[in-house]
């Protein structure tokens, strides 16, 4: 991974990663704002639906004072409550036109039930209502509490009205019983999901009335946590049995205090439509950013990375030895196109440079050549002087030397004179043999004459021997197909390598045995010479002139030359030449 990063297609998608990170973080923050914000929506809807609740109880409760005063102007006539059991005819009538109620009745002073819309048990009594107990001391209608109605069997709301005498007494107290299925027809009205749902509770936590659906166990003595709803404002998440978790969200009940409309939500399933609107944000703001960051390499590809490409192409091409590549340049104008511009002027320049250089180099290869023959066909000439001149000069002197000792000697007579006489004629003729000597082996290092009149192979084994006798060396000489003779510079090449390579071997390798393995094959002839010694690696430094001087001696002839070793391994010479390799060999032979 980190390899893919280190190219500069991976470093445009870091640049534009980090370039986008910053819209990607407030993206990141707009998301959970717009989540905080889908949650503060869903607690504001259901704080509306609660208020809309609160509203229409007040609206029913206006309804109901309303309804007790129309019937205060209906029965303020009547002398008193009427007979128990007989009710105005138009009560049943009126109460079917109100079914938000669910009854309507007249109460003696005392509480007890005179008559009711709706069938009562008879000898029924209302005088622990909070209801009846509030009528008695008010002018006004009074509200009571949410109890169990002793009429229905279920939450009812008391709302009555006291009709007094002229004198100040109370006559009767009309009542009216409001039901709380309002709520289920608010519900209905409201078209909302099946999972939500309303209820009323008051300060303690009891459950005085919910829509149809929404399930809250009774608890003796109220809910602590429901009460802690109804009493604080907000929103609050419980854990309802049966239920799951619920979102609930309270508002206060108009006209009736200490009682609250608690608007019930499921939980998971508001949490998961804000999480919904956060992920689709996310979302959506990947999607942009990965766009963003495929258009940016796409015109990253367009714009830049086509061109490197090319340029990168056309420079391994170049480095590989193709002089003639170049790369197309763009045809808009930019850095790129001056980039390109310039590596194509540079290359010119490196081409002009090399053709130069290879110029130069094949002309100090042929005056190479051209000093090699010439040195070699100089030594062969001074070796021939040398043997020649010098060889005969000192011949001569010698049977100078033996004529003037035979002259002198009888004139010194006999005794010490003529002993003393002889060990100087002696010491003079070994001087002059080892001066012959010398300038035979002179002869024989500038122009081995064996390798003229006998051939290389009688050459390199006379080389041979002279070294396994002048050095501890063993030198294994073998010879295979080689078919003499040799064109001379050929021949002098060959055995110039042995030598060098056997000089170095004595000077630095340190070895104990060489082997030498020529033969001669369809293409020319290959030479393989090994020793046993410290190896390439330790000698390098020190060989590296000698190395150099063999590998010069084989390009002369069109050759190749490898060398290779290691500690332990000694060092290894490959030397091939083909044939026809010298082309200075016909016409320049250097012998007389």
């Amino acid at each position: 991974m980190l390899a893919v990063f280190r190219t500069l297609r991976g470093r445009l998608v870091l640049l534009v990663f980090f370039a986008s990170l910053p819209a990607l973080l407030l993206a990141l923050y707009v998301a959970s704002t717009e989540r905080s914000s889908v949650l503060q929506r869903i607690q504001k809807e259901a704080s509306l639906l609660a208020q809309l609740a609160s509203r229409e109880h007040a609206h029913q409760l206006d309804g109901a004072k309303s309804l007790l005063h129309r019937l205060e102007l209906a029965l303020g006539d009547e002398p008193g409550p009427p007979p128990a059991g007989r009710c105005p005819e138009f009560l049943p009538a009126l109460l079917a036109g109100y079914p938000q109620f669910t009854t309507i009745g007249i109460l003696s002073a005392d509480g007890r039930l005179r008559c009711s819309a709706h069938p009562a048990p008879p000898g029924l009594s209302f005088a622990g209502n909070a209801a009846f107990q509030r009528a008695l001391g008010s002018r006004e209608v009074a509200v009571g509490d949410y109890t169990i109605g002793p009429v229905v069997g279920r939450p009812v709301l008391h709302v009555a009205l006291a009709i007094r005498e002229p004198g100040g007494p109370v006559r009767m107290v009309l009542f009216v019983g409001l039901d709380l299925q309002w709520l289920d027809q608010l519900f209905q009205q409201a078209d909302l999901p099946p999972e939500y749902g309303l209820l009323i509770a008051d300060r303690n936590g009891h459950v005085l009335g919910r829509s149809a659906g929404v399930a809250w166990p009774t608890q003796d003595g109220g809910d602590p946590a429901l009460a802690r709803v109804v009493s604080s404002p907000g929103a609050a998440v419980l854990d309802v049995p049966g239920g799951g978790r619920r979102l609930l969200v309270a508002a206060p009940m108009g006209g009736i205090p200490g009682v609250s409309v608690v608007a019930s939500l499921p939980y998971e399933r508001v949490h998961g439509e804000a999480s919904r609107a956060f992920y689709r944000t996310v979302a959506g703001l990947t999607l942009l950013t990965l766009l963003t960051i495929a258009g940016a390499l796409l015109a990253a590809e367009i714009s830049v990375l086509r061109i490197l490409r090319v340029l990168s192409h056309t420079a391994r091409r170049f480095g590989g030895g193709d002089l003639a590549a170049r790369a197309e340049v763009p045809s808009r104008h930019g850095e790129l196109t001056e980039l390109t511009r310039t590596f194509n002027a540079m290359a010119d320049a490196l081409a002009a440079r090399q053709r130069e250089a290879i110029e130069g180099q094949l002309r100090l290869r042929a005056l190479s050549q051209r000093l090699a023959v010439a040195r070699e066909g100089e030594a062969g000439r001074i070796a021939r002087e040398l043997h020649d001149e010098l060889g005969q000069v000192l011949t001569s002197v010698k049977v100078d030397l033996a004529t003037l000792h035979r002259a002198v000697l009888p004139l010194a007579g006999g005794g010490p004179a003529a002993e003393a006489l002889r060990a100087s004629v002696s010491e003079l003729n070994q001087r002059i043999d080892d001066a012959v000597g010398f300038v035979r082996r002179v002869s024989s290092d500038l122009r081995p004459p064996v390798l003229d009149r006998l051939g290389l192979a009688a050459a390199l084994e006379g080389l041979a021997r002279e070294f396994e006798m002048r050095t501890r060396l063993a030198v294994v000489l073998e010879v295979n197909h080689l078919q003499e003779p040799l064109d001379w510079l050929t021949s002098i090449t060959v055995f110039r390598i042995v030598q060098e390579a056997l000089t170095n071997v004595v000077r630095h390798a340190d070895a104990t045995e060489v082997s030498i393995d020529l033969r001669g094959t369809d293409e020319g002839l290959v030479l393989v010479f090994r020793d046993d010694g410290k190896g390439m690696a330790a000698v390098e430094d020190a060989r590296s002139l000698g190395i150099l001087g063999m590998k010069e001696r084989c390009l002369l002839v069109g050759g190749s030359f490898d060398i290779s070793g290691g500690p332990g391994r000694g060092t290894t010479i490959v030397v091939r030449i083909p044939r026809g390799g010298s082309s200075e060999s016909d016409g320049a032979h250097p012998a007389g």
